[in-house]
């Protein structure tokens, strides 16, 4: 049994479809197939069970999948050491929440890739949460993120600087005139909040908690674009980071009368080293950072 068998069997049982399969690897269905059947005549094995187009993992195959999975892990790591060793990553994997994205990922996408053709940035839009798994699972090799004092000790933070907090709240709303606002003017307001993977979110419950009043919320988003639009509808008002709003959005931005901040910063796996194109991405979005 090769490595290609393997990755080929692997494929197959993940996606129990042999179709499905072959568009993953980027080869043909009768590749795949043959690879399947050539394997089980090498093996000697039933690896699947067949019901119509629905393939079915046998007991071999599970037991053959569970030895397979390990070994394939194992030379995906190899072959990302071997690249590191060149101390280049012409593939940059980058987590950048819809707040921040708002600002940064045009810059991403056109200033950074005029200027350096050679560096993919692949970019994942997604809160921070989602961010901090993945780099721990190192499926990133960085995230921006706003964070709160309060870290993880896992990770290493870069400070880009802060970002404020605001009330976001339609142009003919009562307080859309007021120079800044507290929270006991608006413990009724009807608000419509980024989800819980965000921590915006987890601010404005700790700050209306502490002075005694609970958020009126009618609804959490995993979407900016939501949030916005229910904002620009007159249904709510919320609470965004004043960079998230932009002049054509109809939204008017009030800070609160006593400033929430978060700070705003890159985020790595600690222990990590940082190579050449890693390098010239963090100073790139350190210069460019609002």
């Amino acid at each position: 049994m090769n490595v290609i068998q393997m990755r080929y069997f692997y494929e197959v049982c993940r996606w129990q479809n042999i179709t499905k399969a072959a568009e993953t690897l980027h080869v043909s269905q009768p590749t795949v197939s043959v690879a399947m059947q050539t394997l089980e005549a090498e093996t000697g094995l039933n690896l699947f069970r067949r019901n119509g187009k629905k393939i079915l993992i046998s007991r071999d195959g599970n037991i053959l999948l569970a030895r397979i999975r390990p070994i394939l892990e194992e030379i995906d790591h190899l072959e990302h050491e071997i690249n590191d060793m060149t101390h280049r990553r012409n593939h940059i994997r980058v987590a950048v929440p819809p707040q921040i994205g708002m600002h940064i990922t045009p810059l991403l996408l056109g200033k950074f890739r005029e200027k350096y053709p050679e560096i993919v940035v692949e970019i994942i839009e997604t809160g921070p949460v989602n961010s901090l798994r993945m780099l721990k699972d190192e499926k990133l090799d960085l995230a921006l993120m706003n964070y709160t004092e309060d870290c993880d000790e896992s990770f290493t933070y870069r400070k880009l600087g802060v970002a404020e907090c605001c009330f976001c709240t339609f142009k003919s709303s009562y307080f859309a005139q007021r120079p800044f606002i507290t929270i006991e003017d608006i413990k009724d307001e009807v608000l419509v909040l980024l989800d819980g993977t965000f921590n915006l979110t987890h601010l404005v419950h700790q700050v209306f908690t502490k002075q005694g009043f609970k958020p009126n919320v009618i609804h959490y988003s995993p979407y900016l674009h939501t949030v916005r639009n229910l904002v620009r509808q007159k249904i709510a008002s919320s609470f965004l980071m004043r960079h998230a709003i932009l002049p054509d959005d109809d939204i008017i931005s009030i800070s609160v009368k006593e400033p929430l901040y978060l700070e705003a910063g890159i985020v790595m796996k600690k222990g990590r080293q940082i190579y050449t194109d890693e390098r010239i991405l963090i100073k790139f979005i350190k210069e460019n950072f609002m």
